[in-house]
C-alpha cells in the first residue's frame, strides 16, 4: 500500500491538512478502460464464438479491478479492522451475503448474448468477481462462506419471460436469471461467469470450488445458509410466500412508515429463541454493493437506497392470496414493482384492479401522509442494524449511470470505488461527487439563496429570455441542499455526515484525501480536485435535479407566451410554499405512487406474455396520457396532470441541446436548439408526437412508440413477423417505413389494427399514415384495436 501518513499541502484555502475526523471512507480511482469497460462485447464473442482470447481479456480486466480494489479496502481494514470484524461473525456460522443492485437483471441479451438494457443499470458482475476474490485472497475467507442475494424489482418477471423464450423449454428460476446461464441458454446477469473467473483464479491445492451451488440455482433448490457447508449459493430474497418460515418480522421501535418489516432470514438470521431456526439461519455479514447512479425519485440510488428499497421482499403477503405487502400488482406471482412501499409523502389509496387512485364521496383522492421514501429507506436499514448485522458498503462507481436508472441510461466513465462501514458518510461522499461538478476554489465563491450544502454547488445551464428567444447561460444550483436523506439518517443513528477519505488515485499515482469534505488527491504537496465533469440528472425528475434550470425555463416561457407555468408547477409540488421543491415534495395527490403502480403492471405483463413488452409499453404510456386530462378517459381522472410539466422540462432541455437551429413552429421568430429553448406549444406537440411515433419524431417513425408497438404486435400475430423480425430485443428499425411504403404502393393490404390519436397526428410530413384514426372520444383516444375489435389496448 502507498504511504497514507498525515499530509500538509497547498490548496485554494491555503496550507491545509487532510480531513482526519469522522468515519473513514476508502476511495480508489481506476482506469475505466483497464477495468470492466467493453466486457459485454468480449463476453458476447466468447459465448457465440468460443473465443478464448476474449475470455482472457475479461479475466485481465477483472484482475486489474481486483488489484486496485486493495487501495480502497486495505486502508479501511487497517483503520477499522475490517477482516477481523468479519471473521468474528464467521466464527458464529454467519456468511458473507453480497447484495448487488440488480434492478433489471437481464444484462446478457438472451438472443444476441450482447449487452442488454440491464447492463446499463446493474452492479457489474465483473466487479462482484473482483470483490469476492479480494475477500477470499486478502481475507482468507472461503467461497463456501460467501453467498449472493437480491430482491430486485424485475427478477420475477425476467424469470418468467426467459422461461417462455428459452428454446430448451426449461424453466428459468430467478436464481438462474442471476446466473445468466442455464444449460446452453444464456440470458440474465452473469454470476455463472463470476464462478468461472473465481475457479480459474484459485491456486493449486485450494479446496473450495466456486461452481458448487450452480446446480441449485438452475434447479431452484433452496437450502438455508446454515445448512450449506460446501456451496456458493444464490438467494432470491423476494420469495417468501412459498414458505413463510423464510421470513422474519423485525421490529423498528422508532419506525416512521413501518414499526416492523418482514425480511428474508438469509439476511436477518433466524429466531434467537429457536435453536433449530437459528442453526438454519445463522445471520449474515451484509456486503452492500450498489451501482452508482441517478434515480427517478430519490436524490440518487447508492448505499442507502440499495438497502433501503432493495431489501424489501416483493413476494411476502401477510394476508395470503398474493396480496403483497410491499409489491404489486396483486393476485399474481409475477410482481412488477415495489409499489406498496411509500415512495412519496402523500400516498393515495389504490384500486388494485385498475391501479387508479380511489376517490371519496366528494370526488377527492383518498390520501395518507407518510414519511416518504426517506423514511421507507431508513426504516428498513434500522431493522437490519437493530439486529447487530455487520454491514460493509462498497460502491461500483467505475461506470456510473446517468439520465435513466433502470436500463436505458448512459454509462459514464468515472473509475471510482467508495467503501465504508458507515452508510451515511459513504453515501454522502458519493452524493457530493455526483452532484457537484465544481472545483473547490470555484465553489468557495458560489453564493446561492438556498445554500450550497456546505460548499458543493453544481454548474448548470440557466435559461433566460433574450429578445424573442430563450437562451442558455451558465449558473449554479445545488441539489444536495434540497435533500434530507443524510440529515435524517444521521438523526436516526445510522451513521454520521462527518468523514475522512483514505485511498489512492491510480490515474495520478497519488494519495486520495478529503479537504473539508471535498475529494481530491495530493501530489508534490498540492491538493488537486477529483470531481466529475458530468452533469448528472434523471430525465423523469428534471425539476428536482435541475431545479434552477427548470424554473428559469418556465419563467422565461411565462414572460414570452403569457402563461403561468412556473406558478403552476410550484402549486403542484411546493408543499410548504417556500419557492423550493425539495426531494421530499412530490405533490399532494400521489401521482408518483400511481405511476409506480402503472409501471408495475407493465413489468408484470412483460413477464406474463411473450409479447408483453409491446403491449405493456403501449398500455403504460397510453395510461399516462389518458389520465392526464379528464376529457381523455371515462373515469374522470386527471391524476397525471401534474406530471406533464415535469416531463415538459426534460423535453425542453433535450430540444435545447439539439446540434442545429430549429425554427419553432408555434412562436414566430423563436428558434430552438444549439442552447436555445422551445416554446411550451412545441414541447407539447413534440411530447405527443414522439409518444405516438417514437423518439425520432418528427423526422421518422421508429421503435418504441404507440404506432411501432402496435404494428409489430399485429405483424407478429397476423403476419408471421415479416416486418418486426425475429429478434425481440433488436427490431428492424426500418421496418415501419417499409410497412408504410408497402401499404402506400398497394403491395400489401394494411394489417388489422387501428390506433386512435388526437387531431393533427394522423399524418407525418404531410403524408397520411395507415392504421391511424383521429378521435376525441374519451373511450378511444390513445387506445389500439386489433382484428376488428377482438383485442383492445387501453
Amino acid at each position: 500500500m502507498k504511504n497514507q501518513k498525515l499530509l500538509k499541502f497547498s490548496s485554494p484555502m491555503g496550507k491545509q491538512e487532510k480531513d482526519s475526523s469522522g468515519s473513514p471512507v476508502g476511495v480508489v480511482r481506476m482506469n475505466v478502460t483497464e477495468s470492466y469497460s467493453d466486457v459485454c462485447e468480449l463476453l458476447q464473442n466468447f459465448i457465440n464464438n468460443s473465443d478464448q482470447e476474449s475470455w482472457n481479456n475479461i479475466k485481465a480486466k477483472i484482475d486489474y479491478t481486483y488489484k486496485y480494489l486493495d487501495y480502497a479496502l486495505s486502508p479501511l481494514d487497517q483503520t477499522v479492522f475490517l477482516i477481523h470484524q468479519i471473521k468474528e461473525k464467521l466464527e458464529k456460522g454467519q456468511k458473507l451475503l453480497f447484495k448487488p443492485n440488480l434492478v433489471a437483471p437481464v444484462c446478457i441479451d438472451p438472443e444476441t448474448h450482447g449487452p442488454a438494457l440491464g447492463s446499463n443499470a446493474c452492479t457489474d458482475w465483473t466487479f462482484i468477481a473482483a470483490l469476492m476474490r479480494w475477500f477470499h485472497d486478502k481475507g482468507g475467507i472461503s467461497y463456501y462462506e460467501m453467498s449472493i442475494g437480491e430482491a430486485g424489482t424485475t427478477m420475477t418477471s425476467a424469470a418468467s419471460l426467459l422461461s417462455k423464450i428459452n428454446p430448451e423449454k426449461k424453466q428459468i428460476t430467478p436464481e438462474a436469471v442471476l446466473e445468466g446461464k442455464c444449460g446452453d441458454f444464456y440470458g440474465g446477469w452473469g454470476f455463472y461467469f463470476v464462478r468461472k473467473y473465481l475457479a480459474e483464479s484459485l491456486t493449486e491445492g485450494e479446496g473450495d470450488n466456486p461452481f458448487m451451488g450452480y446446480e441449485e440455482s438452475i434447479n431452484g433448490t433452496y437450502i438455508p445458509p446454515g445448512l450449506v457447508s460446501d456451496k456458493l449459493m444464490v438467494y432470491d430474497l423476494n420469495r417468501i410466500y412459498d414458505d413463510p418460515s423464510k421470513g422474519r418480522e423485525c421490529e423498528i421501535p422508532d419506525g416512521v412508515n413501518y414499526k416492523s418489516i418482514v425480511l428474508h432470514k438469509v439476511i436477518t438470521g433466524g429466531d434467537l429463541d429457536d435453536p433449530e431456526d437459528r442453526n438454519a439461519y445463522p445471520g449474515s455479514v451484509l456486503i452492500n454493493v450498489p451501482k452508482f447512479k441517478i434515480h427517478v425519485i430519490a436524490l440518487f440510488t447508492n448505499v442507502i437506497k440499495n438497502l433501503g428499497i432493495g431489501l424489501y421482499p416483493m413476494q411476502y403477503a401477510s394476508k395470503g392470496d398474493y396480496k403483497w405487502e410491499y409489491g404489486g400488482p396483486h393476485d399474481t406471482t409475477i410482481v412488477g414493482m415495489k409499489s406498496g412501499i411509500p415512495h412519496q409523502v402523500w400516498v393515495p389509496e389504490i384500486d388494485r384492479e385498475t391501479s387508479l387512485p380511489k376517490k371519496n364521496a366528494e370526488g377527492n383522492y383518498i390520501l395518507k401522509k407518510t414519511g416518504g421514501i426517506v423514511a421507507s429507506m431508513i426504516d428498513i436499514i434500522k431493522a437490519v442494524d437493530n439486529l447487530g448485522i455487520l454491514m460493509i458498503h462498497i460502491v461500483d462507481g467505475i461506470e456510473a449511470i446517468n439520465i435513466i436508472h433502470d436500463g436505458a441510461g448512459l454509462k459514464t466513465p468515472e473509475g471510482m470505488v467508495f467503501a465504508g462501514l458507515d452508510p451515511v458518510a459513504t453515501d454522502l461522499l458519493c452524493a457530493r461527487y455526483m452532484f457537484s461538478n465544481v472545483p473547490l476554489k470555484e465553489s468557495l465563491e458560489v453564493k446561492l439563496e438556498g445554500g450550497t450544502a456546505g460548499g458543493f454547488p453544481q454548474k448548470v445551464p440557466i435559461p433566460i429570455k433574450d429578445g424573442n428567444n430563450i437562451i442558455s447561460t451558465i449558473g449554479y444550483d445545488c441539489p444536495l441542499a434540497r435533500d434530507i436523506t443524510f440529515e435524517s439518517a444521521e438523526k436516526r443513528g445510522l451513521g454520521q455526515t462527518s468523514y475522512h477519505v483514505i485511498g489512492y488515485d491510480i490515474l495520478t499515482d497519488s494519495p486520495m484525501v478529503s479537504l473539508k469534505g471535498h475529494l481530491g488527491s495530493v501530489k508534490n504537496d498540492t491538493f488537486s480536485d477529483v470531481i466529475t465533469t458530468t452533469l448528472y440528472y434523471d430525465i423523469f425528475k428534471v425539476p428536482w435535479d435541475l431545479q434552477r434550470t427548470s424554473l428559469n425555463y418556465l419563467a422565461a416561457v411565462d414572460e414570452l407566451e403569457g402563461t403561468k407555468l412556473k406558478e403552476e408547477i410550484l402549486q403542484y409540488y411546493d408543499e410548504n410554499d417556500d419557492g423550493v421543491i425539495s426531494y421530499n415534495e412530490f405533490g399532494k395527490r400521489g401521482s408518483a405512487t400511481v405511476s409506480m403502480h402503472f409501471t408495475g403492471d407493465f413489468v408484470s405483463l412483460n413477464g406474463k406474455e411473450e409479447l408483453g413488452y409491446l403491449k405493456g409499453y403501449f398500455k403504460l404510456m397510453s395510461t399516462i396520457y389518458r389520465y392526464r386530462d379528464k376529457q381523455n378517459n371515462l373515469d374522470n381522472h386527471d391524476i397525471m396532470a401534474e406530471r406533464y410539466l415535469v416531463t415538459a422540462c426534460n423535453t425542453a432541455f433535450a430540444i435545447s441541446q439539439a446540434p442545429t437551429d430549429i425554427p419553432d413552429p408555434f412562436v414566430p421568430g423563436l428558434t430552438c436548439g444549439n442552447g436555445k429553448w422551445p416554446s411550451i406549444q412545441f414541447v407539447r406537440f413534440f411530447q405527443t408526437g414522439s409518444s405516438i411515433f417514437g423518439p425520432t419524431f418528427p423526422n421518422s417513425i421508429t421503435f418504441p412508440g404507440f404506432y411501432s408497438n402496435a404494428l409489430f404486435y399485429a405483424d407478429l400475430t397476423q403476419n408471421a413477423g415479416k416486418y418486426a423480425g425475429k429478434l425481440r430485443s433488436h427490431p428492424d428499425l426500418q421496418a415501419v417505413s417499409r410497412y408504410i411504403s408497402d401499404v402506400g404502393r398497394n403491395k400489401i393490404d394494411p394489417l388489422d389494427f387501428v390506433i386512435y390519436v388526437p387531431a393533427g397526428f394522423d399524418t407525418l410530413s404531410g403524408a397520411k399514415i395507415p392504421n391511424i384514426e383521429v378521435t376525441d372520444a374519451p373511450s378511444k383516444i390513445f387506445t389500439a384495436s386489433f382484428q376488428n375489435g377482438k383485442e383492445i389496448w387501453s
